[in-house]
C-alpha cells in the first residue's frame, strides 16, 4: 500500500495543523512504516525533508492570493500533481484548503478537528465552513475525528453523514524533556500559567477577572503565553488590566517559545489554568499534567472527555468567582505529588504518539484493503 500524506495545505512549520501532521509522521517513523510519501508546500519543504529523510518528499509551490482565479490555478496544480503520484490512500490532516473534495472519494481520508468554524467565524470564512465541512465529509471515504465529542457534534450537525465514516482517534501528545538547568525563565517567584491563543472562545477574560479577585490574596504572577489577538486582547483584556492595575502582576509572552522553555514554564507553574469554551481535543491541559503540574479547567465541549475526568474543574465556565474559588482552594490545599504522578502516567500512556500513529496507520490500511476488495 502507498500512502500519500498531503501537507500541501500547510505553509508554516509551527502552526497547529502542521504540528499535528508532523506528529503523525513521527509516529509512523517510530513504528517503522515505509510506504509513505509526502506532498509538501514549498514553504515548509526544507523543514519536513530534513525531519523525515526516510520518506520521499515532493515539493509543490502555490501562487499566493485568494482571488478566484488564483484558487482555481492552485487547485489545478494540486490535482495534476496528485494525479501523477502513485498512491492507494490520500491522507489529509485538515479540511482547508479543500482541494481533496474534488479528488477520488474512494481514496481520501481526512481529519476533522472540530466544527468551531461554524461558531467563531463570520462573513466569507463562515460561509466557506458551511459549504466545505459537509462537502468534505460527504466526498471522503472516511474521516478521523479527534474526540467522541467532535464525532457527536458532526452527527448532530450533519445527520446525513454516515456514522461509519467517523473514526475517533485521539491526538498524540508529545512533550519535551525537561532540561537539567531550570532557572532560566524570565519570571521569578510563584506564578499561574495559561498557554493558548487569545481568541474570544478561549475565555481569557474570565481568567483575568478571577485573577483580579485574588490579587491581594496570593503572591503569584499570571503568565500568559499566546499571540495577541485583536479584538479580544487589545479591546477587552488590555483595558481591563490597566483599569485594575494588574500590569505588574501579568507577564505576557507573545513570541513563540522553544519546546524546552515551554517545558520549564509548565513544570515550574504552581497551577495551570485552561478556561476555554470550545475544544475539539485540548492539548495544553494534558501537556501540563504530564509535566506534573496541577491543572484547573472546565467541562466544556471535549475537555472533560479528553482529560478523562482526572483534573480539577470549575463550573460554570464563564463564572470568574467560581474559578477564583477553585484557584484559591488548589493553592491552599496542594494535590499530592503521588496523585500528580499518577495522572501524568495515565495521560502519557493514553496519548502516546507512537500508539496513536499506529491507530491511524491501521485505519488507513483497513480502508485500503476495503477499496481493493
Amino acid at each position: 500500500m502507498n500512502i500519500l500524506f498531503d501537507l500541501s495545505g500547510c505553509n508554516q512549520p509551527y502552526n497547529a495543523i502542521t504540528v499535528y501532521g508532523l506528529r503523525i509522521l513521527a509516529g509512523f517513523k517510530e513504528n517503522g512504516y515505509k510506504d509513505i510519501s509526502i506532498l509538501c508546500d514549498a514553504r515548509i519543504y526544507d523543514h519536513v525533508h530534513v525531519t523525515f529523510p526516510e520518506y520521499p518528499c515532493l515539493e509543490i509551490a502555490f501562487d499566493t492570493g485568494r482571488n478566484p482565479m488564483t484558487l482555481l490555478r492552485n487547485f489545478r496544480h494540486w490535482k495534476n500533481t496528485v494525479k501523477n503520484i502513485e498512491h492507494d490512500v490520500l491522507f489529509v490532516p485538515h479540511v482547508f484548503p479543500p482541494n481533496f473534495c474534488f479528488h477520488r472519494r474512494d481514496k481520501t481520508v481526512l481529519v476533522l478537528h472540530d466544527l468551531q468554524g461554524l461558531r467563531i467565524y463570520k462573513g466569507l470564512r463562515l460561509w466557506a465552513c458551511r459549504f466545505f465541512y459537509p462537502l468534505a465529509l460527504w466526498r471522503c471515504k472516511a474521516s478521523i475525528v479527534i474526540s467522541d465529542f467532535v464525532r457527536e457534534d458532526v452527527r448532530k450537525t450533519y445527520p446525513f453523514i454516515s456514522p461509519r465514516k467517523l473514526n475517533t482517534i485521539y491526538n498524540g501528545v508529545v512533550v519535551d524533556q525537561l532540561p537539567q538547568k531550570r532557572d532560566t525563565l524570565p519570571v521569578k517567584g510563584k506564578y499561574l500559567l495559561y498557554v493558548s491563543s487569545l481568541m474570544e472562545h478561549k475565555n481569557v477574560m474570565t481568567l483575568l477577572r478571577a485573577f483580579n479577585r485574588l490579587k491581594d490574596k496570593i503572591p503569584h504572577t499570571l503568565v500568559i503565553i499566546g499571540k495577541t489577538r485583536p479584538p479580544v486582547w487589545t479591546e477587552k483584556a488590555l483595558p481591563f488590566i490597566q483599569e485594575e492595575n494588574l500590569s505588574s502582576r501579568i507577564y505576557h509572552v507573545t513570541k513563540p517559545v522553544s519546546d524546552e522553555t515551554l517545558a520549564q514554564y509548565y513544570n515550574q507553574a504552581d497551577l495551570f489554568i485552561h478556561p476555554s469554551l470550545m475544544e475539539g481535543f485540548g492539548y495544553t491541559p494534558i501537556e501540563a499534567a504530564i509535566y506534573g503540574t496541577p491543572v484547573l479547567t472546565n467541562k466544556e465541549t471535549a475537555l472533560f472527555e479528553t482529560t478523562m475526568g482526572l483534573l480539577n474543574y470549575y463550573e460554570p465556565a464563564t463564572d470568574d468567582k467560581a474559578m477564583a474559588n477553585e484557584i484559591e482552594r488548589l493553592l491552599t490545599n496542594p494535590i499530592s505529588l503521588d496523585r500528580l504522578s499518577e495522572i501524568a502516567s495515565t495521560f502519557r500512556e493514553r496519548y502516546d504518539n507512537t500508539k496513536q500513529g499506529k491507530k491511524i496507520y491501521d485505519l488507513l490500511i483497513s480502508l485500503s484493503m476495503d477499496s481493493k476488495g
